[in-house]
């Protein structure tokens, strides 16, 4: 069973938590002298002295912002049922390969609710499409689990950060979780083009051609700065004669 833990509002909605800060909160009476004394015969560590004890929460009064923060600590926890990855793959791929991308992650135990486990599959379902299972490699299945599980991380940062309004504040976290993603990409991109046999299998997806062709402009454009540099270096060399006396400036 998947955990799922919502705030309050989540669960009911902003209007009905508004209401519920609107009303007046029942006020409980302290406890007498004597209740206190039982307490303490009970529970050496209660917190026992009068004064400390009216001070607390539900002894006064509270302002709408108390009850604000009140109810924003508030937490709803509930049960869901774990994603079946079959239900997702169908009959599409055997049973060894989906235990494979469960065994990596382990995503019932990881993934803290059912939304983040529909992630996780329903990417590593879109990326498989791009491949013949039977070439499937284990690095093309940990790189593919891995850009998976780099999905569920950016959705979780981005709910958070929703919630808590700091979405500026995520998005350095959320632009390296992309920088990675694409590296991983190229590299996916990179050996399926290398098992590629061009007679025999169906032609390279776009995805495929795009992160092979940049990572090719990568390449030619290092080779082409290490020829500038080069060139520069030569630039900057000391002049010498046909017998490699070195020239003086006049």
């Amino acid at each position: 069973m998947a955990t799922i833990i919502k705030d309050l509002e989540e669960k009911i909605g902003s209007e009905k938590v508004e209401e519920i800060v609107e009303k007046e909160w029942a006020v409980v009476e302290p406890p007498t002298p004597e209740e206190l004394a039982q307490e303490e015969s009970k529970n050496p560590k209660a917190r026992n002295n009068p004064n400390s004890r009216k001070n607390l929460a539900q002894y006064n009064k509270r302002s709408k912002k108390a009850k604000e923060k009140a109810l924003d600590n508030l937490k709803v926890v509930e049960k869901e049922e774990d994603v079946n990855p079959r239900d997702v793959f169908g009959e599409v791929f055997d049973q060894k390969t989906i235990d494979l991308f469960e065994n990596i992650v382990r995503p019932r135990e990881v993934f803290k609710n059912r939304a983040e486990q529909e992630i996780y599959w329903d990417t590593i379902k879109g990326f498989l499409e791009d491949f013949e299972v039977k070439e499937l490699t284990y690095s093309d299945i940990d790189d593919i689990a891995t850009l998976a599980k780099f999905r569920v991380i950016e959705y979780r940062i981005l709910k958070v950060a929703q919630h808590e309004k700091l979405v500026l504040e995520a998005m350095p976290s959320i632009e390296k979780l992309r920088k990675d993603t694409d590296k991983i990409k190229g590299n996916l991109a990179s050996r399926r083009v290398d098992r590629i046999d061009t007679k025999n299998k169906p032609a390279l997806s776009i995805v495929d051609l795009a992160a092979h062709l940049d990572q090719q402009n990568k390449l030619d454009f290092a080779k082409r700065l290490e020829e500038l540099e080069n060139r520069q270096s030569d630039y900057s060399a000391p002049l010498r004669d046909a017998e490699g006396n070195l020239i003086e400036d006049e």
